[in-house]
């Protein structure tokens, strides 16, 4: 196997990823925050404080944009179908919504995917991943994955972005009309968006489609519910964090 080999979980052999492999970009993503919260106030005073916020969004465009072209690149010889690839997946639209949103300072459209960064957050966690330190796509996963976390705090801590009640409700909406849009993509064409496809299990313990949905929509209404607790108290109470 070279560097930019296709890769998949289906792969023959399952090479999985090392305990290092796991830890080293966490590890690297907690020093970011650390510094974001230990920096914050100079950031906030730096007179050209843009120039961060557009390195940030550069470096997620390329991410996104490395990975189109290398699956694009790969569907030519048949290792993959192009349409499963394309950016429709929530990490998808929170990483490419954040960019915009860096770029022109945007708390509407953080407001309305900060839901969705947080719950892409557990790529991080899970990856998708069968190939480690040898692979481009382990690279990329994190590489992206991690620059939507450090987005997501960097709005948060430096430009005070939070959303309120309104704005989670008007998420949640958002949300269930991009379940529908994926759900019919995937019935047409036999995708996975949002992983709720026909014969898809997000999990191993997911019901059987097409019951996973009701866990799916489940999950998504108590983490919801959950940070609107959450930053609703931090709001009344200021409680730092």
């Amino acid at each position: 196997m070279t560097f930019f080999d296709y890769t998949s979980l289906n792969d023959e052999v399952q090479h999985g990823l090392t305990l290092i492999e796991r830890i080293v970009p966490i590890l690297i993503l907690f020093i970011l925050i650390l510094a974001i919260y230990k920096l914050k106030n100079k950031i906030k005073d730096f007179k050209n404080e843009s120039i961060i916020r557009y390195t940030i969004s550069g470096l997620m465009f390329f991410g996104e944009l490395a990975f189109i072209i290398w699956n694009y690149l790969h569907s030519l010889n048949g290792d993959v179908r192009f349409i499963t690839t394309l950016p429709l997946q929530l990490c998808s639209y929170a990483i490419w919504g954040l960019a915009i949103a860096l770029i022109i300072k945007s708390e509407k459209l953080f407001n309305f995917l900060f839901i969705f960064g947080v719950v892409s957050v557990l790529a991080l966690i899970f990856p998708n991943l069968n190939h480690g330190f040898d692979s481009f796509r382990y690279y990329q996963l994190y590489f992206s994955h991690s620059l939507l976390f450090v987005a997501l705090i960097y709005l948060y801590k430096v430009h005070n972005f939070y959303p309120k009640r309104k704005d989670l409700i008007n998420s949640f909406i958002l949300l269930q009309g991009l379940i529908v849009f994926s759900l019919i993509l995937n019935i047409l064409f036999t995708t996975d968006f949002l992983f709720i496809g026909p014969g898809n299990k997000p999990i191993d313990f997911a019901w059987d489609w097409p019951y996973h949905i009701i866990q799916y929509e489940g999950f998504m209404a108590i983490l919801y519910f959950c940070f609107y607790k959450l930053l609703n108290k931090i709001k009344k109470n200021k409680v730092v964090i």
